[in-house]
């Protein structure tokens, strides 16, 4: 059984705001990070520093990078089950959540999911790519790819290949947020 946070948290050292009573103590949750209420994080996932879960969201065996935007509603691993076998219930798994959640989710740095979103099982994202709202994303998606639609389908790519080497260069995601709107600042005037 998971525990999870009883009440409403505001840490001030590393400015953690989690309004959501339905994520579990167990999850790795970084500085700055910001969970809105009805928001169900599990005990296996990891937050990355900045980064904004919206309200109503469920995020099962999932790392997300700094910096992500994520809005309501969103759903990142959901359950996946075995076609293969003769049942598809789970009432006849013997770990029922370990096999629906087998393969983990990762969503990379800088990434914009747009609401109402669903991020399948074993899905990745990569740094800087967006998902349009309403989508259902059933394979990775590129860095700096948008992608939209059910199933989502690639839109365009956010950058020139040379202004995607510097932002993938700068690396600006691994900085505290002052030090990364510096660098920010600087590609934006390329």
């Amino acid at each position: 059984m998971f525990k999870f946070l009883a009440m409403t948290l505001f840490n001030k050292r590393n400015k953690t705001r989690i309004k959501s009573t339905q994520v579990s103590l167990r999850a790795d949750i970084g500085t700055g990070v910001k969970i809105q209420r009805g928001s169900f994080v599990d005990k296996h996932c990891s937050i990355g520093a900045y980064s904004y879960l919206g309200n109503n969201c469920s995020v099962s065996v999932a790392t997300i990078g700094r910096y992500c935007s994520i809005a309501d509603t969103v759903v990142i691993g959901p359950g996946a089950h075995d076609l293969d076998a003769v049942s598809t219930s789970a009432e006849f798994q013997k770990e029922a959540f370990a096999d629906l959640t087998r393969k983990p989710c990762e969503i990379g740095h800088d990434v914009w999911i747009g609401t109402q979103s669903v991020i399948l099982r074993g899905v990745k994202i990569g740094n800087g790519a967006v998902v349009g709202a309403n989508s259902v994303v059933t394979r990775d998606v590129a860095p700096f790819e948008v992608v939209a639609g059910s199933p989502a389908r690639r839109l365009k790519k956010r950058f020139s290949p040379e202004r995607e080497q510097a932002i993938v260069s700068s690396a600006w995601w691994l900085l505290d947020r002052d030090e990364a709107a510096k660098q920010i600042e600087r590609l934006d005037a390329l």
